[in-house]
């Protein structure tokens, strides 16, 4: 019968609501996980010789040599970015994790373009900052489409 709703089917439908109470903690965990996970890369990478001091990348105040604060900076305001993204798409979106989903794949191929451009990086340093990016995305990414689930009782 077309058009008959099974209970798997309700069941996935209820599956695709965020919970907007754990939503704030899940958000914060992403961003705090996602910050440690790229400054511990940051550090590993410096230890190895693949992030260069001689390398200046565009901050607001000049050009600075990429440091682990700014690593933390940025993974920060990536899941804090995410989080919002995740909410909006969460009030319109019939299907908000899915959706969310493709939205952060396209975010993260878009970001690993910029660190192709940064004039004179080495090859390694390009690669560690793009392992950055997929650390990141996969951290914020998996902690918000698990945890901020709304778990339906049956």
């Amino acid at each position: 019968m077309q058009g008959t709703k099974t209970a798997s089917n309700e069941s996935s439908v209820r599956s695709e609501k965020i919970s907007w109470r754990r939503l704030p903690g899940v958000a914060l965990l992403a961003a705090i996980t996602a910050a440690i996970a790229n400054t511990l890369v940051y550090f590993a990478a410096s230890g190895l010789g693949f992030i260069s001091r001689d390398v200046l990348v565009s901050t607001s105040g000049g050009e600075s040599p990429i440091t682990a604060g700014m690593v933390a900076g940025a993974s920060l305001a990536g899941a804090v970015g995410a989080a919002i993204v995740f909410a909006v798409v969460g009030l319109l979106a019939r299907h908000p994790f899915k959706l969310f989903q493709w939205i952060a794949v396209v975010v993260l191929v878009v970001s690993l373009v910029p660190p192709l451009t940064i004039p004179g990086a080495p090859v390694a340093m390009i690669l560690t900052l793009e392992v950055m990016h997929v650390a990141a995305w996969a951290v914020i990414v998996g902690l918000l489409t698990n945890l901020a689930r709304r778990k339906e009782h049956a």
